[in-house]
């Protein structure tokens, strides 16, 4: 690993929790961070002033190997998302295809089936990169390589040897947002047919030679002259994944491999562009500001999710995968950010204690959430809480427990990767942990004990909602 500057190593001494208690200053070493989440390696770049200002390397690219550098590729997931957005706004901006325009029209070899949603509205391409479509397919696991590839078109009729099923709009495009990679993929199919070329080659030569991104491509799987380049994929308990590396044939929503330093520098022309201090590499002023506008679905732009607003108004994308967890964040106005690549499971939690530790280090304004101030549940009161909660909507896992242990409430989702932890009240009666995003609404019978729990992320994105169904 390459020497870091002092302020590299005071962020590297200074990971914070995702949720920090007012009056408690927990702080971490990357070295704590990767151990306690299995977790071999990590890369990051920092952003400052709308350039690139360090990159480095943590752990190694599987345990026992080398070390991860600076400019490790490691895989992406729906980090690539973004990506897809640019080429097809390009399209857009070149006046071959229209923000607002029934999609159908320009598909050719496979049509958004038509129901009784596409008939009252059709969906457009603004659907689609906003979340907005109604389309089904929320995303796609790891594929074995092993197994015979699916094409594009068998993978939005759901035919095998795909392992979803068919892409279809199932509520009203335009009504509300929900994440759809089957969505992205439509996308994926307008990008091909445009340009008559297949999709990695459009990406190297509108996005990736443009922009000097060496180290990206949307090749699956991973080129064997990339491999010694690019961090092996890692399972919860440090098994490395089938293959080594993550095999992704939906390569629009979640099959790009990328380095900190070349997503890095993709981000900031996306801010440049917005700015209009852009050459034009990507795309002009008028769609890059419309790239970066919610569009009225939860923090959905085109491509981008956005967040805050004025001078804290930020921009980014995270992406999860098996073997590979990262994530991204840019101010706007202000031009700071940094791009953060992990290589096992554990960096879902990982990464978003890397970004607050890059906020505090640099001076991120706007970014870090205030210390929460607790209100203490103990004693009988915790008989309140504690209990079996059934999972009805928002994850892939089938209950929720909450347990007292050493007379304070820990919580537990079964089947994930983290281990119980502790829960705490704050003072508007929402639970939450140092150890996930996001908070928890509780609602309560008629005798005041808990039956439903609500978990949101950025105060308003419903993220899971379980029902109780027993004591603990």
């Amino acid at each position: 690993m390459a020497a870091l500057n002092a302020d590299m190593q005071r962020f590297a001494a200074s990971l914070l929790p995702i949720n920090r208690i007012e009056g408690e200053d927990v702080r971490w070493t990357v070295e704590e961070r990767l151990s306690h989440y299995s977790c071999p390696g990590m890369a990051v770049c920092v952003i400052a002033d709308g350039e690139i200002a360090q990159s480095a390397g943590f752990g190694m690219l599987t345990p026992g190997g080398a070390a991860v550098q600076a400019d490790t590729i490691f895989a992406g997931a729906s980090i690539s998302k973004p990506l897809t957005a640019v080429l097809a706004l390009q399209l857009v901006e070149q006046g071959r295809i229209s923000l607002d325009a029934p999609v159908n029209t320009y598909l050719r070899s496979w049509k958004i089936p038509e129901n009784d949603f596409t008939k009252q509205r059709p969906v457009t391409l603004r659907h689609l990169l906003s979340h907005r479509a109604g389309t089904t397919v929320h995303g796609f696991g790891a594929y074995p390589r092993h197994k015979p590839v699916p094409t594009l078109l068998d993978i939005l009729d759901g035919r095998p040897p795909s392992p979803t099923p068919r892409v279809e709009v199932d509520r009203l495009p335009g009504e509300a947002a929900r994440y759809s990679g089957g969505g992205t993929q439509i996308v994926q199919l307008i990008i091909e047919e445009a340009y008559g070329s297949d999709y990695a080659s459009v990406a190297q030569e509108k996005i990736f030679a443009p922009l000097a991104m060496h180290r990206s491509t949307f090749a699956q799987p991973l080129p064997a002259v990339l491999e010694p380049l690019a961090a092996q994929g890692h399972h919860a308990d440090g098994r490395v994944v089938d293959g080594r590396f993550t095999f992704t044939p939906q390569l629009a929503a979640g099959g790009v491999y990328t380095s900190a330093p070349d997503y890095a520098r993709f981000m900031i022309e996306c801010r440049n562009a917005w700015a209009g201090r852009s050459n034009r590499l990507l795309l002009g002023q008028p769609l890059a500001r419309e790239m970066m506008t919610n569009q009225g679905g939860g923090q959905f732009a085109l491509g981008w999710e956005v967040f805050g607003s004025g001078a804290s108004a930020r921009f980014g994308h995270g992406g999860s995968n098996e073997g590979y967890q990262c994530n991204s964040s840019c101010n706007l106005e202000q031009g700071w950010g940094g791009v953060v690549l992990t290589n096992g499971l554990g960096g879902l939690m990982l990464y978003h204690e890397v970004l607050n530790g890059m906020a505090a280090t640099f001076g991120w304004d706007g970014y870090l959430r205030q210390p929460r101030r607790v209100r203490p549940i103990e004693g009988e009161e915790t008989r309140r809480y504690a209990g079996r909660y059934r999972i009805v909507s928002g994850v892939d896992a089938p209950y929720i427990d909450i347990s007292v242990r050493d007379g304070r409430l820990t919580s537990h989702i079964e089947g994930m990767i983290l281990p119980p932890g502790p829960i705490y009240m704050d003072e508007n009666g929402r639970f939450f942990s140092q150890q996930m995003p996001g908070e928890t609404e509780v609602r309560y019978d008629a005798a005041g004990q808990a039956v439903t729990l609500i978990a949101y992320a950025d105060g308003e994105i419903e993220l899971l909602r379980a029902e109780r169904v027993g004591d603990m």
